[in-house]
Parts: C-alpha cells; structure tokens; sequence
C-alpha cells in the first residue's frame, strides 16, 4: 500500500483541485452517454475521466452503483484512471462498506479516497475497523439529506431511501469524531434541479464538522460554484450534469474561478 494521498487540501489549494467531477457508473460504463466534445464512445468512464483531467481536473469522483459483488471490472478501470495523474475517490453501492478486506482491495486498485453513508447506520463496526487501518483520511463522509424545516434537514442512507436516524449536523458531528478527511453534502431536494447549491446545508455542515466540505446537488450555473466557495463555506465542488452533457467544461470552470482574485494561485 502507498502512502495516503494528499487528496484533501485547504481553499489555496490549486484551483482545478477545488472541482470534482462525478461520473455515475453501473456495469462498468457511464450510466448515460456523455456530450463532451471528441470522445469515441461517450459511456468509457475511462474517456471521460481523460477529458476531466485534461481540463486540469485534479479529482474525480466514481460513483458506482453496482453492489459489491458485482464490481469486478472496478480494479482495472481504477488502474486505467490512475494513468491520468487523478485522485480517485469511489463509493460503490451508496457507501456500504461490507469488510476492511474489501476496502483494502479498493486501495490496492487504485482508489484514494472511499466514502461512507450507508455503512455509518448498516455497520458503523467496520467503519471504525477501517479507520483504525487505513486511517480517515482516506475516508469520505457523505451526507445526503432533505430539508424538513427553515435550518434543518433529515440525514438519508440507501440512496435517499432510508432515514439515517440523525440530522444533517449530527451525522456532520459523526463524522468529524471519526475524523474522515472531507464531508459530501448533497442536497436530494435539489439534485438534477439546476437551481444552484444548498448554501445553508453546506454550511450547517461545515459548522457542524470543521472539515473540509463538498457542496452537491443542483448546480447548474458557473455562478453557482463560485457562490458555494464564497458563500457557503464550501471547499470543494461537486459537478455532474454541467460538464457530463457538454454545457460547460473543466478548463470553463477554472478559467470563471481564476478571475476570482480569492482562488488565483498568487493569492
């Protein structure tokens, strides 16, 4: 095993490492075809992550739908990926995580960073397991959550199908005992609606954890990134639809982000 990658840094960090792409994957392949301009086939994960990091991506996040037994092609795409000089971050069937053997596997592959959700309820035992042998940085907490009232929101495990039992600021406090290296925050009333970030989830959970924190769900615009580092105490951006479809590209957004003066590598 290697030595645990720098993957999570602080706001000076490189710019194009405060964007991360995520690639939706089942079966080995994109769940839908991109439109990112030059690709031979638009379902290659492998393709599209080279696009990503051509644009100075730095991140990339896989998440794969498939169950845990059903992943034996991971291995040899992580394999393939890591050619492109990316850090790889994996959650494999929405943040299970069935054995540290497993997790180790993944490291071995090619993974730098898995997260965890689902595992924090189902068997919140192997998360600590893990921790204990990997470390938590090589964690990543994901918090998927729906609003129940102004400043509070209902923490969700199963893809958004099962009630984790605690808020999204107690699961932020959760992780951050476990000292994991970043939080995902995603907002499920928001995703796919383009209407922009959930600035108050962000930062309920960035208060919460003092961790590094990923904002997710509904972004649609170049405006709404810079709005989440700004305004929402967000580290990192998670991106999906605006650059998987052709809307925007990795190399846009830093060029939109590098006229901020806060994210210029002089700063």
């Amino acid at each position: 095993m290697g030595s645990s990658p720098q993957a999570f840094q602080d706001r000076n960090a490189h710019i194009g490492d405060l964007i991360i792409p995520c690639i939706d994957v089942a079966r080995g392949a994109a769940t839908e075809p991109s439109a990112i301009p030059g690709l031979r086939d638009p379902l290659d994960v492998i393709e599209i992550v080279r696009a990503y990091a051509a644009g100075s991506a730095q991140k990339i996040f896989l998440d794969v739908f498939d169950a845990w037994d059903a992943i034996d092609y991971l291995p040899a795409v992580l394999s393939s990926i890591k050619e492109s000089g990316v850090d790889i971050l994996v959650s494999v069937e929405h943040g299970l995580l069935p054995s540290v053997k497993l997790l180790g596997d993944l490291f071995e592959a090619g993974a730098d960073i898995v997260s965890i959700s689902t595992a924090m309820v189902d068997d919140p035992g192997t998360v600590r397991a893990a921790i204990g042998e990997y470390g938590g940085d090589r964690l990543m907490g994901v918090i998927n959550s729906r609003q129940t009232a102004p400043g509070e929101w209902q923490a969700y495990v199963r893809d958004g199908e099962q009630r984790a039992g605690a808020n999204a600021s107690a699961m932020a406090a959760r992780f951050a005992d476990l000292r994991v290296g970043a939080i995902l925050a995603n907002s499920i009333d928001r995703e796919g609606t383009g209407q922009g970030f959930d600035l108050a989830l962000t930062r309920a959970v960035a208060e919460a954890s003092r961790l590094p924190v990923i904002a997710s769900g509904g972004c649609g615009t170049l405006q709404h990134l810079r709005d989440a580092l700004h305004n929402g105490q967000a580290t990192y951006v998670l991106v999906n639809k605006m650059v998987h479809n052709g809307k925007h590209s990795i190399a846009e957004i830093r060029d939109f982000l590098m006229a901020d003066s806060l994210y210029r590598p002089d700063h």
